[in-house]
């Protein structure tokens, strides 16, 4: 073979190769997805699936929707896959859980979860309640709940790049209830919970579980004397000091119980002025008390999770 032969038969081998290259690609469906809109992909998530490194069709920076069977019920969730993301590194996971008559989309539009997620390398679960709304009361005639966020963290955990040492679940309202509820089932799982204007619907953890609550003093909804009842029973599951570190920024009052059992620590943002409604949140919404700019509790809670592992 002449050396005019050998570059034509290399020149057609290189060709042969970057063509199956990118067939393998198209097929996996997890690479070049930056410019789809967040809630354009969709994954069906099955608990037999063999390991992968991320949800199918999901990428770094972007949020897909995925469905799961918990019982005998289809459920969704949005997940959102931090910017930094790269196969083979563990990250942490935020669970984060609307109010009744909310919705998952929602949440991740007005919490700003998503630009923490992307800075400092956490995954975010969304999951959607039947009916917009939770079963914190455990009414057996309601949805399984309970079920439901465990099978979702199960499978996060068990297939996808996610710590289990650093499993963290919050959330607003009938949502922070919810957050307790899941705290108490969870509590092998979970390392640290945050419901914001949330009362414990009534159950204790099994084991301590770190506990950071947001209030307002002025909602009329869920009060902050039940916020108060809550904060305390959960300090007497874990364990913790009698008397609070306490310290004040404005209309802000931040209590800390520290330590307490096995390492944990309960926490509570009590805000002067600030109503039923996720502080910090955007944008406003109609009919809903306005979201205080005195504290961002997205950054509150994320700096409390980070503080806690297993």
């Amino acid at each position: 073979m002449n050396a005019r032969s050998r570059v034509w038969v290399q020149r057609t081998l290189r060709l042969a190769i970057a063509a199956a290259a990118s067939v393998l690609v198209a097929c996996n469906g997890t690479h070049g997805r930056a410019g789809v809109p967040q809630s354009a992909a969709r994954a069906s998530i099955s608990p037999s699936t063999t390991q992968a490194s991320l949800p199918e069709g999901a990428a770094p920076g972007t949020t897909v929707v995925a469905t799961l069977t918990a019982g005998a019920t289809e459920r969704s969730y949005r997940l959102h896959t931090p910017a930094s993301f790269r196969v083979g590194q563990s990250r942490p996971l935020v669970v984060v859980l609307h109010g009744a008559s909310g919705n998952a989309r929602r949440v991740e539009l007005r919490y700003h979860w998503d630009a923490l997620s992307d800075r400092d390398g956490f995954f975010v679960a969304y999951p959607q309640g039947v009916l917009d709304q939770w079963n914190a009361v455990l009414d057996p005639g309601a949805a399984d709940d309970v079920g439901f966020l465990s099978v979702l963290i199960d499978n996060l955990v068990g297939r996808f790049s996610v710590d289990p040492g650093r499993v963290y679940v919050a959330g607003m309202s009938n949502g922070g209830a919810m957050t307790y509820r899941i705290g108490c089932a969870l509590a092998d799982r979970i390392v640290a919970i945050a419901p914001v204007e949330g009362a414990n619907p009534g159950c204790r953890p099994a084991r301590p579980v770190s506990m950071l609550a947001v209030h307002g003093l002025a909602d009329h909804q869920v009060s902050f004397a039940s916020a108060q009842q809550s904060v305390a029973a959960w300090r007497d599951s874990d364990g913790c000091p009698a008397d609070a570190q306490t310290s004040r920024s404005g209309p802000v009052t931040h209590s800390v119980w520290a330590p307490c059992t096995a390492g944990t620590a309960v926490e509570m943002y009590a805000v002067s002025g600030s109503g039923h409604e996720w502080p910090g949140s955007s944008p406003p919404l109609p009919g809903h008390d306005p979201p205080s700019r005195d504290l961002d509790a997205t950054q509150a809670i994320w700096d409390f999770f980070r503080q806690h592992r297993r």
